[in-house]
């Protein structure tokens, strides 16, 4: 299955659309009128994208509901959301949240509250949500508070995709570090936990809708994993340091 995820995420392409107002029906939808921005209530449905003023940089929702970044001359994607539900839209909700909608059902989210953010893919190709003041509260570096079915960590690799997983106070950290191994820490510093997995560079973590949670080598080969067998569980890491696996209100998994 991991295979088949890696596999489906290189081979899309990215395809140049335009980004849409949300509106209750086809009627109500504008064009956008920046290139580079979400704002407030705009939306990237099937095939329509936002890219940086230099066109370098194009953030585009695929037809198989995958988000993708890419770069120009570079085949692989900078960032994706890891999404599979062709149909969906991309929307950047007004309270500072970047959604995944299919249908009426909310799939995924990335980002922190913060009324009125705008997304941005700015020419150095870092995709970021900056509030009204102008300060960048998300990047694609970052998970906040919880790691959704089809998000993923990413170890440091040479095209840039390093993605770590913050509480909501950025005080506790999910990362994968260079040598594959995942670890717990606070402050940046303290480890509280880890796999003990080494020697996997360029790995990854995520974890997929039959509710197991896993990191992963550059070939999609599982090196540590935990099963829950409830579809549906995400990662949350808590201001209070409990790093655990929730489904609905029930906790399945506490790790500390």
């Amino acid at each position: 299955m991991v295979r088949r995820l890696v596999a489906g995420v290189l081979a899309v392409g990215a395809l140049l659309g335009g980004a849409v107002l949300v509106g209750s029906g086809p009627a109500e939808a504008k064009t956008a009128a920046v290139s580079d921005t979400l704002l407030p209530g705009q939306k990237l449905m099937t095939l329509q994208s936002i890219k940086s003023a230099s066109g370098v940089f194009t953030l585009t929702m695929q037809r198989s509901g995958n988000v993708t970044l890419f770069q120009r001359g570079v085949a692989q994607p900078l960032w994706t959301s890891g999404t599979y539900r062709p149909g969906s839209v991309l929307v950047m909700a007004a309270d500072g949240t970047m959604r995944i909608i299919y249908g009426r059902t909310q799939i995924w989210s990335m980002g922190a509250a913060s009324p009125q953010a705008k997304l941005v893919l700015p020419n150095t190709g870092l995709l970021a949500i900056y509030n009204t003041r102008g300060k960048a509260v998300w990047n694609r570096h970052m998970v906040i508070g919880t790691l959704m079915v089809g998000a993923m960590l990413h170890a440091p690799d040479a095209l840039g995709r390093d993605v770590t997983m913050y509480s909501l106070d950025h005080i506790y950290t999910l990362k994968v570090l260079t040598n594959g191994n995942m670890v717990f820490q606070k402050n940046g510093t303290t480890v509280l936990w880890s796999t003990g997995k080494t020697q996997y560079p360029e790995s990854f973590a995520n974890i997929d809708p039959n509710g197991t949670f896993g990191t992963y080598n550059r070939d999609g080969e599982g090196t540590w994993d935990f099963a829950t067998h409830r579809p549906g569980t995400v990662v949350q890491i808590r201001n209070d340091g409990h790093f655990l696996l929730i489904n609905g209100r029930t906790v399945v998994k506490m790790f500390v």
